[in-house]
Parts: C-alpha cells; sequence; structure tokens
C-alpha cells in the first residue's frame, strides 16, 4: 500500500484502475464504489487506486466554510481497509480548477496515472467550472482507451446515502444514525500534538489532534463533549471524555481541537497517532464564567463519561 501526496513520478507509474471522489466519511457507497474498483483492478491486472483532493475544492473555489467528516488520516485509512492499493492525494489549487475537461482526462488520467478503468459517482464532475459531466467523461476516457464505470447510487432505508446526510445526522447529534450510514463508528484520527497543558493544571490531563488543517476554512460536522474511546496506545481501546471545539472559556481563537482526557491511564503519547472513537455526545460547547466553573464541568462530564462507557465511578481521597 502506497499513499502518494500528488501524482507518482514517471517510474513509479503503473496501469492504474482507479476511483475519483473526495470520499469524506468514507460511508457505504463509497466503499461499494472502492470494491469495484479492487475487483475490476483483479480482473485486469491493474493497481487498484483512488484519487481524492485535498484541500476540498469547495474551501478553494468558493472560499466558504466547509464541514468536513473526515480527518485526511481517517479518509486513507478507511480507503486502504477496501483493499486499495494506492491512494493519490491530490492538491487541489486553482490551476488544477482551470484545466479543461480535455486537459483533465489527458493530463492527469492518462500520462500521469496511466489510467485503464475508472469509477465515478452519477454526480461527478470535472474540468473548469464543472463543465465535465459523467456523458463527458465517458467519452474522453474511450478517446484514451479507458474503460467507464459510472457506480450507481447507495440507498439506505429508501435514501441515497451521501456525506452531506451523515453531515445533517451528526448535526443532531445522531451518531448512531450516522454509523449505520458509515458502516463504521464515527472518528477522528491523527498525530498527537502539544497544547497549552491547561488540562493537566485543573487535574485533567489530554491528548491533543488538530482535526482540521492549519489555514482551513474548515470545520468538525460536529463539536461538544463526548465519551469516547481511544485505539492505538494500547492493544485495546481506552475509555475517555473528549472535547471537540474552539475552547471559547480560554480563547478568542478560532482553531478546532480535539481534546481527550483518558482514563486511569497515564504515558507520553506526543507524536502517537491515535483514532478517537466517539461513543456518545454529552452537550454542546460552552463558555464558562472561569476555569473553576469549566473545572466543575469537566468534572461532571467525565462521571456522565464513565457511566456511559460502562466503568466504576472515579476513587476519590476520603
Amino acid at each position: 500500500m502506497h499513499v502518494f501526496r500528488g501524482c507518482p513520478r514517471p517510474s513509479d507509474r503503473q496501469p492504474t484502475a482507479l476511483a475519483i471522489g473526495n470520499f469524506d466519511g468514507v460511508h457505504l457507497g463509497h466503499q461499494a464504489l472502492l470494491r469495484d474498483v479492487v475487483e475490476a483492478a483483479r480482473d485486469r491486472g491493474l493497481v487498484a487506486s483512488a484519487l481524492t483532493f485535498e484541500p476540498h475544492p469547495r474551501e478553494v473555489l468558493r472560499g466558504e466554510t466547509h464541514t468536513r467528516l473526515s480527518t485526511l488520516y481517517d479518509k486513507v485509512l478507511r480507503i486502504l481497509a477496501t483493499g486499495i492499493e494506492r491512494v493519490y492525494i491530490l492538491p487541489f489549487h486553482a490551476s488544477l480548477h482551470t484545466l479543461s475537461p480535455e486537459a483533465f482526462v489527458t493530463d492527469i488520467l492518462k500520462t500521469r496515472l496511466d489510467t485503464r478503468w475508472l469509477t465515478v459517482g452519477e454526480d461527478f464532475r470535472f474540468g473548469a467550472k464543472g463543465a465535465g459531466d459523467v456523458k463527458r467523461l465517458h467519452e474522453l476516457c474511450a478517446d484514451i482507451g479507458c474503460e467507464t464505470y459510472i457506480a450507481p447510487d447507495y440507498m439506505h432505508n429508501g435514501v441515497r446515502i451521501s456525506s452531506s446526510l451523515i453531515r445533517e445526522a451528526l448535526a443532531q447529534n445522531d451518531l448512531f444514525e450516522a454509523e449505520t450510514m458509515m458502516g463504521h463508528p464515527y472518528t477522528m484520527t491523527g498525530r498527537v500534538i502539544h497544547g497549552r497543558a491547561l488540562g493537566r493544571t485543573l487535574g485533567f490531563p489530554t491528548l491533543n489532534l488538530a482535526p482540521i488543517p492549519p489555514g482551513s476554512k474548515a470545520r468538525p460536522a460536529t463539536d461538544g463533549i463526548f465519551a469516547v474511546k481511544v485505539h492505538g496506545l494500547t492493544d485495546g481501546p481506552l475509555p475517555g471524555v473528549a472535547s471537540l471545539g474552539v475552547k471559547p472559556t480560554i480563547t478568542a481563537e478560532k482553531r478546532y481541537l480535539l481534546e481527550t482526557h483518558l482514563f486511569d491511564w497515564a504515558g507520553d503519547a506526543y507524536g502517537r497517532v491515535v483514532q478517537v472513537e466517539f461513543v456518545k455526545r454529552l452537550r454542546g460547547e460552552k463558555k464558562f464564567s472561569g476555569l473553576e466553573e469549566l473545572t466543575a464541568a469537566i468534572a461532571n462530564d467525565a462521571r456522565q463519561a464513565r457511566t456511559i462507557l460502562g466503568l466504576a465511578p472515579e476513587k476519590t481521597d476520603a
């Protein structure tokens, strides 16, 4: 398995079966499409690959705040879990957007990726101002000797599964519905970074992740306080309580952080890659009057999370 930032060097190119998409959340529809790639690659002796974009095109083209389900870590891990051998992360910038549909197919798909078989969703658009649709894609790919397969919509309870629908579920705090459509728990994966160490001062040390890249206009699909399980530090999951948001009591800086306090565990996790699994939302983010009120709220959140996760109450000194 290989992950490429951009297209491969000429010496690394191999005849490819490819899926193109943003794959935010890597939901059941994405997974079905990616499994089609794996099967097509196996039948044709090609390399099963996926092409995605970073940042999301909406952030570049419209300059708008875009809600994201996945960290880049999560997206890549979920894509590779379907059997895909290569993931190409294509930096999306204005010059890419100005490519005509013809140039995108010949320069990117044919010359740089050697694409022999291609699949996309029915609503796929490409080229300058989204001028290319799936009909035009089929025509252009035929000209370069590339097969195309337009993946049908994936339905759930009579509704087409989409990243937008999952975002709506999370906006309504429905983690169960989001998990049902994704086929896996809602998670955020990333490398543990240094924070301000305020949690340690308050008696609740945390592991800190940055779910949104620096400078991005994106925001997470949900925020608030959660009961969680953390994977990647020990053989099994570790229970904890997490805050996902901008810490309004502490700072006016609008930087999203995922801060997780682990129960009954201590150690050095800086630089480690961990996955935080969201189990239940406890409440929304709130600005408190000061550190004393904040500390009391964190203690109450921790008690609730321990109960939800089936843990005994924390022992306190008599």
